[in-house]
């Protein structure tokens, strides 16, 4: 079971990062079919004849609807894409090549949580305006305010300190 997500066709991965890479579809998955769910909830509750002037509040469940799982996987096979070729960057100190290929995998570390983050970032903005949109909620919660950008730049404030720790080995 160790060596399950070891190597994924010829990139390594560590079995966290493979579970992390499944979580990540999975909540593609998910937002697409809570779309799917939601764009047919609503056109039992908007009239024929809506418009969005007349009813702001109703916009959810026009066509509209599938831009945001539209963009989401436009960027997750973007970030997949981006980061299955080794990223080689040009350091500003000499580094060696064991050192190299540890930097390119914190990277791709980086990229696997944003990809997922924002992943979760749009599950609960599509969530949110489904119900806010369907007067059954109130819109995004505040404690989002503080969610959204730790979920954001959390990642990149955990490997930025990984990537800090291996250029001072």
């Amino acid at each position: 079971m160790n060596n399950l997500f070891s190597k994924v066709g010829r990139f390594k991965m560590s079995f966290f990062d493979g579970i992390l890479e499944i979580f990540g579809f999975i909540a593609l998955i998910s937002l697409w079919v809570m779309t799917y769910k939601f764009q047919h909830i609503g056109a039992e509750l908007v009239s024929e004849d809506f418009s969005f002037f007349q009813t702001p509040n109703e916009f959810w469940a026009s066509k509209m609807t599938y831009t945001v799982p539209t963009i989401a996987t436009v960027l997750y096979v973007g970030l997949t894409v981006y980061n299955l070729r080794p990223q080689l960057g040009d350091y500003p100190v000499q580094v060696s090549s064991e050192k190299s290929a540890q930097l390119s995998e914190i990277n791709k570390r980086l990229w696997r949580w944003l990809k997922f983050n924002l992943l979760l970032i749009f599950i609960v903005i599509e969530y949110f305006s489904f119900h806010t949109g369907s007067n059954a909620g109130t819109g995004i919660s505040p404690a989002f305010i503080y969610v959204f950008p730790v979920l954001l730049f959390g990642p990149v404030v955990f490997f930025f300190i990984e990537f800090s720790k291996s250029q001072l080995e």
